[in-house]
């Protein structure tokens, strides 16, 4: 079972699940379960047994957190399959996309959203490592799966708008493919004005 068609514009709005609940957003802020839900969304709906091993881990150590993620409305069953002739039950997002940009806008989600930031940056500071012993890694040319980034500059509101449309479009590229001869690739990104002590003596 996977999900497949065209998607873009229209099409992506109606394949989005917005997370705006705070309870959302508190399970959210775990490693463990962000993973989850990352490789579920980027390997469509799996068994228990199957995310455990794409996960690294032993099933019984996801349970917990497979509740956690479904009593909150983050993923749902998604059918069974047979396997050594035993069912078993599939699990995936509510959505192929899962957005929660428009959470930044209440100031009571900010605390959470900060736990999640650092979530985020712990579980990318894993990938990196795991990535630099991959024996698929590229960290040069255009085939390239492994690098990192950070500049401090000035935009004009048009090179913000021309970045952003272009995060937007690695977001659609990253949700759209699905090649799965390739390795997974995990890609993060924050984005934050700064406080300015250029005039500050």
């Amino acid at each position: 079972m996977t999900r497949t068609g065209k998607r873009g514009g229209a099409d992506a709005d109606a394949e989005t699940y917005w997370i705006l609940r705070q309870d959302q957003l508190e399970v959210l802020a775990s490693t463990v379960r962000s993973d989850i839900i990352d490789h579920l969304v980027g390997r469509g709906p799996m068994s228990i047994k199957q995310l455990a091993a794409s996960l690294g881990r032993q099933p019984s150590s996801i349970y917990y957190h497979m509740e956690m993620l479904q009593k909150v409305g983050l993923i749902v069953e998604a059918g069974t399959q047979v396997s050594n002739r035993r069912t078993e039950v599939l699990y995936q997002t509510p959505a192929p996309r899962i957005r929660m940009k428009k959470a930044i806008r209440n100031p009571d989600n900010h605390e959470l959203i900060g736990k999640m930031v650092g979530v985020l940056n712990r579980q990318s500071q894993r990938d990196f490592e795991q990535g630099l012993m991959h024996p698929a890694m590229q960290s040069e040319g255009p085939h390239r799966n492994l690098g990192f980034f950070r500049l401090i500059n000035r935009p004009s509101p048009e090179s913000l708008e021309e970045i952003n449309g272009h995060l937007d479009r690695i977001a659609e590229i990253l949700w759209e493919e699905r090649d799965m001869s390739q390795p997974l690739v995990a890609l993060a990104w924050t984005l934050a004005p700064l406080p300015d002590q250029e005039d500050g003596g």
